[in-house]
């Protein structure tokens, strides 16, 4: 056994050796990668191919050393040892997507520092951008030139100086140069640049190859081709206007880096790098030196930064027979899936918008675009001058200045800092104006009452508003970067959120209300629980314990409010100041000597609402909003991470009332740790002591993996230990399990025990739990009724079961059974089924749109395929 675990370690060595030949590796290198390997292979299980995780192992090793320059001064260094990353994924025979992905587990693995992974996403980032701006880019790029008949019949035997091959890859070799040497890092900029890329070459061309132009495209010079044309026209020709009207591109944007992309060239033009001028970048004497040269100047900073070579994106589009593959594998579908966001609480990709556009490039520009509608907006609406004092009105306006000196200081780029914060301020001032309508609508409040009773309101939604246009513009700068800039809490960043969400008025597109709803759970689920966090000041001033799920739902039979919203709350509501409640002493006392819980019976508690709230003091409407998500929120994943575990309705209720027990008495429990690790160990301690069979920990996780806001971090580094100087101690969740969880819990958990106290006669309730959103019947006519949800299988059953039910599952069911269901609804003089396809983003006032019945069926059907996918 000992021999042939050495045999295959030797051959494990052989391979390795023979790859750090082919890439021509450092001595050192090599043996500072194969120790690491050794290591963490005897500590983890490296499954897959051993040449993927020998490139992980080498790239960490590459990335970790600094190779002075010959000649340069002593800070003039190469990041790395000159390895390049592309030659290095073609040897190993792995894709971009596979290489970002098994370097994250590396990461973890080897406990490399946090900045190692953030320049893994880092990567990952830049190349998903500019892969989905490179199927842009071919598409425009066939729309605007075509390849003369001779060079393409015959590519052996070309005469051109500036061939159709050849002036694709200068197109992006210009590109390329000019988005490093500027530092564009959000994909609309990104795109805008090579907007200004192809209409100079576009221009270039037009005087120096007008073969190559296809007189089809909507740009092309007036009178183009004809006996009376005036090549006069083409010395500042510009098809800025058409290329943004063709690619849906917002034209301000594309002005704004006209100057920048202009001192870009100037830069090339000054250094070498480019020969000629503007206007003779592709002519005969240039062409050919100015490729190399673009080519050989991004070959360089490829090398020194250590960065991927985005070249590699050629070997998309097989130009001519002379191209050399860099033997990649490419997969642009995962690079573009890499970019788009998840549907918050269903665990499903984002389906694509209304007008059917799929990629990030199109997302971003309409929503850009969109926003765009409200920039003519540069100040506080008449409706908010009248109805506030100047006092408040100056208030408002020097925090606004205040705030925006603040961001150009920090954003990177100060150019665009100035424009997407002139941006931010037209959202804002739109903003303001349709909330505080909303609330002396409906209110009737006085405006100076809000605003004068705290700053929070205004600032939370200047820094909302950049957040919203950051996130248009697919910036790296990802929340909560934003709470740091102004230094605002997550608690108060989440309460505006819901308000903004329902009173946008058709302004904001789903995508970015899909993030406006991740960013509300980031803040519950542990953003708000920071110990710097003005939470624990409400908390403090409570009466404990906390109020459970009972104490905080909305107390009304209206049973269709979003999941995460509460239609009754206001901005008055949600900002208020917490006063602290007078409790009676009596009360105070039989809430902190709570009885020891046992039971010999276990009940739920149907009627908890008015048991708990004859004892309960008034609480504080913001600690309410707040609970009333955070419950909701807990709930879904909860009991979507039992059905994983496949736990009966009784089980899930169980440990629903475990959770809701460590939130309302055991509340220092959350405290700088996340919502998820707390139910994970809920989960498990019912487990433990329920006796459930065939349950493991390593269980919770393989399921707990699955959900959307799943990360290594929530369950490797949790909370263990913090001392009087912040000085924290981090453990893994057994470990937080074991030494705090288990010992603060297990006292409350054995009443949920098989070995219970057998005289024990007190009662356990079962705290109820949130309810998901309904869906009620609509009535097609006066004695039918028609509804769409979503059934488990015990459901189906049931509803199968009966005799007076007509069931159609899509996707699954055959279309006889719809024909059925219309014959119904056909014979009381109805026409086929009507599906609502109203937009969930929309105003819930809203006229429904209405479809036939089959051509709904087909959308609905392409729909659910596409989440199913």
């Amino acid at each position: 056994m000992t021999q042939s675990r050495e045999d295959e370690t030797e051959a494990i060595r052989a391979r390795y050796e023979e790859l750090c030949r082919e890439l021509n590796m450092d001595r050192e290198t090599e043996e500072l990668s194969w120790n690491k390997y050794l290591e963490i292979s005897q500590s983890c299980s490296l499954e897959g191919d051993k040449l993927h995780w020998f490139c992980c192992a080498l790239y960490a090793a590459c990335r970790g050393s600094y190779t002075p320059t010959v000649g340069g001064g002593k800070n003039d260094v190469v990041l790395g040892n000159c390895i390049s990353v592309v030659k290095l994924l073609r040897n190993c025979n792995m894709s971009i997507y596979e290489f970002t992905s098994k370097m994250r587990k590396w990461c973890e693995m080897a406990k490399l520092p946090e900045q190692f992974l953030n320049q893994i996403n880092k990567m990952e980032r830049s190349y998903s951008i500019t892969s989905n701006v490179f199927m842009r880019y071919t598409d425009i790029f066939e729309q605007l030139f075509v390849p003369p008949p001779n060079e393409k019949k015959n590519s052996k035997f070309r005469t051109a100086k500036c061939p159709y091959g050849k002036l694709f890859k200068i197109s992006w070799y210009l590109y390329l140069c000019a988005k490093n040497q500027n530092q564009v890092t959000d994909i609309v900029m990104s795109f805008h640049l090579l907007i200004w890329c192809i209409d100079l070459i576009y221009r270039n061309v037009l005087s120096e190859n007008p073969d190559l132009i296809n007189p089809k495209f909507v740009g092309v010079p007036p009178k183009w081709g004809q006996p009376d044309f005036d090549a006069r026209i083409l010395k500042d020709y510009c098809i800025i206007e058409p290329l943004c009207n063709m690619t849906n591109a917002s034209p301000h944007d594309a002005i704004n880096m006209k100057e920048t992309f202009k001192r870009n060239i100037q830069d090339f033009l000054d250094s070498n790098t480019l020969c000629g001028s503007e206007d003779t970048l592709v002519s005969n004497a240039n062409f050919e030196r100015n490729l190399r040269s673009l080519k050989g100047a991004y070959e360089l900073y490829v090398l020194n930064m250590g960065e991927l070579d985005e070249r590699i994106l050629l070997d998309y589009r097989k130009i001519n027979s002379s191209h050399e593959s860099s033997g990649i594998k490419i997969d642009l579908q995962s690079d573009i899936k890499s970019l788009m966001p998840n549907t918050p609480y269903t665990r499903k990709e984002s389906l694509p918008s209304k007008d059917g556009i799929l990629d990030p490039v199109a997302n971003a520009t309409n929503n850009v675009k969109k926003l765009r509608e409200i920039s003519n907006i540069t100040d506080y609406t008449d409706f908010i001058r009248k109805s506030t004092s100047e006092e408040v009105m100056k208030k408002m306006q020097d925090q606004v200045t205040v705030m925006s000196k603040i961001f150009y200081n920090k954003f990177p780029n100060k150019e665009e800092s100035v424009n997407k914060f002139q941006l931010a301020k037209s959202l804002y001032y739109y903003l303001m104006d349709k909330i505080l309508q909303s609330e002396v609508t409906n209110r009737h409040i006085d405006l100076n009452i809000i605003l004068q009773k705290s700053d929070s309101i205004n600032t939370t939604l200047i820094a909302c508003s950049v957040e919203i246009v950051l996130d248009a513009y697919d910036s790296p700068l990802k929340f909560p970067w934003i709470l740091e800039c102004f230094s605002i809490t997550a608690f108060e960043f989440y309460k505006l959120i819901e308000i903004i969400v329902r009173s946008h008025n058709g302004i904001l597109n789903r995508e970015l209300i899909k993030h406006l709803n991740l960013i509300e759970e980031m803040c519950l689920d542990n953003l708000a629980w920071k110990k710097s966090s003005p939470l624990w000041e409400l908390i403090q001033k409570e009466p404990m314990p906390l109020p459970t799920w009972s104490e905080v739902k909305v107390n009304n039979s209206d049973c269709s409010e979003p999941q995460l919203q509460s239609p009754m709350n206001s901005a008055f509501d949600t900002f208020s100041a917490a006063s602290t409640p007078v409790v009676n002493e009596s009360v105070r006392r039989d809430l902190f000597n709570t009885p020891k819980e046992s039971a010999t019976s276990q009940i739920i508690n149907k009627n908890n609402d008015v048991s708990r709230q004859a004892i309960a003091p008034k609480r504080s409407k913001p600690l309410k909003l707040f609970l009333r998500k955070f419950y909701t929120l807990a709930w879904l994943r909860i009991k979507e991470l039992c059905r994983e575990l496949d736990l009966g309705d009784e089980m899930v209720l169980k440990i629903w009332t475990l959770f809701e027990y460590s939130i309302t008495k055991r509340t220092e429990l959350m405290q700088d740790r996340h919502l998820d690790q707390i139910f994970m160990c809920a989960i498990y301690l019912y487990i433990k002591v329920g006796e459930v069979s065939d349950k493991l920990f390593r269980d919770i996780m393989k399921f707990y993996r699955k959900q959307p806001q799943a990360t290594s971090s929530i369950y490797r580094e949790v909370l263990i230990k913090a001392d009087e100087d912040d000085i924290t101690e981090v453990g893994d969740i057994i470990m937080f399990y074991n030494e705090i969880y288990m010992q603060k819990m297990t006292p409350y958990a054995w009443n949920f025990s098989k070995k219970k106290p057998e005289n024990s006669d007190h009662v356990l309730l079962l705290s109820p739990h949130p309810t998901e959103k309904q869906t009620f019947p609509q009535q097609l006519s006066g004695n039918h009724y028609f509804f769409v949800h979503a059934l488990d299988k015990n459901e189906l059953d049931k509803y199968t079961d009966s005799p007076n039910q007509l069931i159609f599952e899509i996707c699954r069911s055959p279309g006889k059974d719809l024909e059925k269901i219309n014959a119904i609804i056909n014979s009381n003089g109805k026409r086929n089924l009507p599906f609502a396809l109203m937009d969930p983003a929309d105003e819930p006032d809203r006229k429904r749109t209405r479809g036939s019945g089959n051509q709904a069926l087909l959308k609905m059907m392409k729909d659910r395929q596409q989440e199913h996918q």
